[in-house]
């Protein structure tokens, strides 16, 4: 396949990912609205921001790198691998064992759980980064493409079944932990 031609499909497969996760988030977030409070999105965005914060320490440019570095043995893609855990469960304690100063910070007691719960969307993330950069690299992106919408679809689903079942508060956040967990798996 020409090069023209698979950068036009990698255009169209990524901008379909990304509008059609947009669609589904809005349609999720439209329902869970009606099932929970505006309380409880308050705090589940409160421990979000500070996630994505955490977040940003986890790619440290790893990524990128693999998907421009030609050089890269099986060995280096090892050791990355290898690094990427390690920053993963280094990230993840550091994100479990602030929860309480977090929460405290913000007066909030329910927020020391979800943090330590939303740990584990760290380390999930973290540990993912080589093999979602050997993806990109390898330009699989209508594999990439399905693979998002589908798990977005499913955790949509759960996490509304989740929420009209009473789990309240934790359905907020089966779309971050579930989802990096299938995508981890």
């Amino acid at each position: 396949m020409p090069l023209k031609e698979k950068l036009i499909n990698g255009i169209g497969y990524t901008a379909i990912t990304k509008y059609s996760g947009v669609v589904i988030s809005l349609i999720n977030s439209a329902i869970l609205a009606r099932i929970l409070s505006p309380e409880d999105f308050g705090v589940v965005a409160v421990a979000m921001v500070i996630i994505t914060f955490f977040g940003i320490f986890s790619d440290l440019g790893i990524s990128p790198a693999i998907v421009q570095n030609n050089d890269l043995g099986k060995q280096d893609l090892s050791e990355l691998f290898s690094f990427s855990i390690w920053l993963g469960i280094v990230l993840s304690i550091l994100f479990f064992f602030s929860a309480p100063l977090i929460a405290s910070y913000y007066q909030s007691t329910i927020l020391t759980h979800l943090c330590q719960l939303l740990s584990l969307n760290l380390i999930f993330n973290t540990i993912n980064i080589v093999p979602n950069a050997l993806l990109y690299k390898n330009k699989e992106f209508k594999y990439l493409a399905i693979r998002s919408f589908f798990i977005q679809f499913l955790i949509g689903i759960i996490a509304v079944l989740s929420a009209s079942w009473g789990a309240g508060i934790y359905a907020l956040l089966i779309n971050p932990i579930v989802a990096s967990g299938i995508l981890f798996l």
